[in-house]
């Protein structure tokens, strides 16, 4: 395995990808746990011939000739640079799981793991979402009639509403806080992906915890979306010019403030005499439209830009650094 010509002497389809984050959680997996190595991959090998050696005892001994790796080349490699910096004894209780084809076999597997990647559903953030004790307890949850999925989502019946994973995500953000820094987070994709990707961190247990409810999460979704809705009925003239653009290239800021007066610390209870219903459809395009006024006040005050600075309205109002000067005091 050592060698900048490895993967050619070894055949291997490509080379050792470095820098890639499924690499590097191998290598080290590698330093902290060799033990357990084995224990969520193969090594998957070609050979021309298999030749039966004489025996010894109750152990026989095979001789594999032209040796081909036809898939675990990351995972080799990733021990090979941990023997190196750790050194050989780090990896002595190290097991590997080895699988070798002959003859046709050999042609046949090769082949269908070059096109692997073609029907394989390859497991994404969202999907390690159920290694969460808290998700765990969602999915098995009595929804009334409603499933959960961490792939598919919230989903009302074969044909009904779906609240996807994404918007119950930005949905509990949105009634996060005491500041705006998990909505800031879920605006982006990649944030989201980072927030499921970590499901021991503060910021994910402060949305996904073990007082969730099912009747919680559609709380969320429905606050989220009337939140949106009230955005929307603003005049586009107020929307559309001058500072009032940040209601435009902000609108996640804006959902948050206008979320404030709800009672979001008691999202989850159900003895909550509050009544969300009423609240979210006579009272909320008030306070979204007060939350978005006084958002934009402050925003011309902190921004303040000339005719010829229209970028900025852009540029600014998508930092964090910003929603947190605006949104003080909320």
């Amino acid at each position: 395995m050592t060698g900048a010509d490895a993967a050619e002497r070894l055949s291997v389809m490509r080379g050792y990808l470095h820098d890639t984050p499924e690499t590097l959680a191998l290598e080290q997996q590698a330093r902290d746990s060799p033990e357990n190595f084995e224990a969520s991959g193969w090594i998957v090998l070609g050979a021309d011939m298999l030749a039966p050696a004489r025996s010894e005892g109750f152990t026989d001994r095979i001789w594999i000739h032209g040796v081909e790796l036809i898939d675990g080349y990351q995972r080799l490699k990733a021990l090979a640079r941990a023997q190196d910096e750790l050194g050989p004894a780090h990896l002595e209780h190290t097991l590997l799981k080895v699988e070798v084809h002959c003859g046709s076999e050999r042609e046949r597997a090769r082949r269908m793991h070059g096109h692997a990647d073609r029907y394989r559903n390859i497991r994404v953030a969202r999907d390690r979402l159920l290694l969460c004790p808290h998700i765990q307890r969602l999915v098995r949850a009595n929804w009334e009639g409603w499933t959960f999925c961490v792939r598919r989502g919230v989903i009302a019946g074969p044909s009904g509403t779906t609240y996807h994973l994404t918007e119950v995500t930005r949905a509990l953000a949105c009634l996060s806080g005491p500041g705006p820094e998990l909505a800031h987070r879920t605006v982006s994709d990649e944030g989201l992906v980072s927030l499921w990707d970590d499901i021991g961190s503060p910021s994910y247990l402060s949305l996904f915890h073990s007082r969730m409810t099912p009747l919680g999460i559609m709380r969320a979704v429905e606050s989220y979306r009337a939140a949106r809705a009230a955005l929307e009925t603003l005049p586009k003239s107020r929307r559309h010019q001058g500072h009032g653009r940040l209601m435009l290239h902000a609108p996640q800021l804006m959902h948050w403030a206008g979320c404030r007066f709800l009672p979001w610390e008691r999202l989850h209870d159900s003895s909550s005499v509050f009544d969300w219903d009423d609240a979210l459809r006579n009272d909320m395009r008030g306070h979204m439209e007060a939350a978005a006024t006084e958002l934009v006040r402050r925003y011309e005050q902190r921004v303040p830009v000339g005719e010829n600075d229209h970028k900025i309205y852009y540029e600014t109002a998508r930092e964090l650094w910003l929603w947190q000067d605006l949104s003080r005091g909320l």
